[in-house]
């Protein structure tokens, strides 16, 4: 495979700006209509069709989503920008990058109201909720903490994040 010329960070910028453009355009004219559940199933969607895997975890910072674009690391640059930028453009707070190899992860605060309730519940019973993956045999465990070290994590951090989303999926079922 030949070796790509390395773009400049302008250049870059202005791809990614055009490519959130296009992808919002397809789902609705005014972007900042457009709510992260649309947007989650549409990125989800884009990343079977381009055969890039992704996670998405509720923590309590908020949405950490985790994508493995695998192309060229440049490519991979564009991907996330683009990605940031469309959720930026639909009035949403992205925070918390992580560059792993090629893969790429930030922080997606899509309900304000939501997270500020969750910054009142105590670090203690955050930090208690990891107590339940300790329950996991060791084998599988040192298979997350090679996942978690390939994608920017330590273990601790990935089973935090992991016993948040838990957490979460279980306050949001007590208020439906």
């Amino acid at each position: 495979m030949e070796k790509l010329s390395k773009i400049p960070d302008e250049e870059i910028d202005k791809i990614a700006d055009e490519m959130s453009n296009y992808f919002l355009k397809t789902i609705r004219k005014d972007s900042s209509e457009i709510n992260f559940n649309v947007l989650e199933k549409r990125l989800e969607k884009k990343y079977i069709h381009d055969n890039h895997s992704a996670m998405f975890l509720d923590g309590r910072k908020g949405v950490r989503v985790i994508v493995d674009h695998g192309i060229s690391k440049q490519w991979s640059e564009i991907n996330c920008k683009t990605e940031i930028k469309i959720f930026e453009k639909s009035c949403m707070k992205v925070t918390d990058h992580i560059i792993a190899k090629e893969v790429y992860s930030y922080v997606v605060q899509s309900e304000d109201k939501f997270y500020k309730e969750l910054e009142k519940i105590p670090d203690a019973t955050w930090f208690g909720a990891i107590s339940t993956t300790r329950s996991v045999p060791q084998d599988i465990l040192s298979q997350i903490e090679k996942t978690a070290a390939s994608i920017g994590f330590t273990l601790e951090e990935i089973l935090q994040l992991i016993a948040e989303n838990a957490h979460i999926t279980e306050l949001r079922s007590k208020t439906k």
